[in-house]
């Protein structure tokens, strides 16, 4: 058996140094997962001004006059064409972030892309995803002005340390600044979606942080909630694996949330713990 198996190796690795000798190719089937064919369908939402200067679940600074998105397992990098079904308008962006995490929707769009697709007053449109190739471009101008301004983050005359902090005095367009400091931002904390406690609350709630299909990105959001001093937990329901805060009091959900906010999250879903 053994002399059998070290045959088949050397099989293997000649059949391999022929194929280098006659030109061909060997791909991997990591290499082919990242860059064959992928198309899905399904619902888009879009996010915009109120998350410009958070940092996204690569790393990088979100501005919303980017074309980017967030989808919950594709790489950080992929180039994915949208399609808005409705007008067959298309767009090019990169993913860049983790989301959305409302289980009937499939992609999260910047305010740029939503624009370009013109899913800005309907918040959501039935979209096509298929993979791209090269690189999005990397703004758009958007066709309509916003409906209030938009908070920018300015520099401050505050003495030193230098602090930045909101200002609604500049122009919707202005690029916010950025600094490798976080400590030099205003960040402002993770909206909380459902309903929330009334004044003196005596019950028990818990925040759902994210939901994902695949459990290494829960894994991530897990470390990244313990390393902001936190205490999530793992639940799963069906095919998805959520990461949450439980056992929270009503008088302390607004300092999670800027605690949520600081640490890169942008919402959250609360609701009462059954007794």
């Amino acid at each position: 058996m053994d002399f059998l198996t070290a045959d088949i190796h050397s099989m293997k690795r000649l059949t391999i140094f022929l194929m280098i000798l006659t030109g061909v190719t060997v791909i991997s089937p990591a290499q082919t997962g990242e860059t064959g064919a992928f198309r899905q369908e399904g619902i888009a939402s879009w996010y915009g001004n109120e998350f410009d200067g958070r940092p996204t679940a690569s790393g990088e600074i979100f501005n919303s006059g980017l074309l980017t998105a967030a989808h919950p397992s594709l790489p950080f990098g992929t180039i994915l064409t949208v399609t808005n079904t409705e007008n067959n308008r298309q767009v090019t962006v990169r993913v860049n972030d983790r989301g959305p995490f409302v289980s009937s929707r499939i992609v999260d769009l910047s305010k740029a892309a939503a624009e370009v697709l013109d899913m800005i007053g309907t918040g959501t449109a039935p979209v096509i995803l298929e993979r791209g190739y090269g690189a999005a471009p990397a703004a758009v101008p958007y066709t309509a002005q916003p409906a209030a301004p938009v908070p920018a983050l300015t520099q401050t005359a505050a003495q030193p340390p230098q602090v930045y902090t909101e200002t609604t005095s500049a122009p919707a367009a202005a690029p916010a600044p950025v600094s490798s400091d976080p400590a030099l931002f205003v960040v402002p904390p993770a909206i909380i979606r459902g309903a929330m406690p009334q004044a003196g609350s005596t019950g028990l709630y818990r925040l759902q942080v994210g939901a994902y299909k695949v459990p290494r990105n829960a894994t991530d959001t897990f470390e990244k909630l313990k390393k902001a001093g936190l205490d999530p937990r793992y639940e799963q329901s069906g095919e998805f694996y959520r990461v949450v805060l439980a056992g929270l009091r009503a008088a302390d959900i607004q300092a999670i949330a800027q605690t949520l906010g600081n640490a890169g999250f942008r919402e959250a879903i609360i609701r009462e713990e059954t007794r």
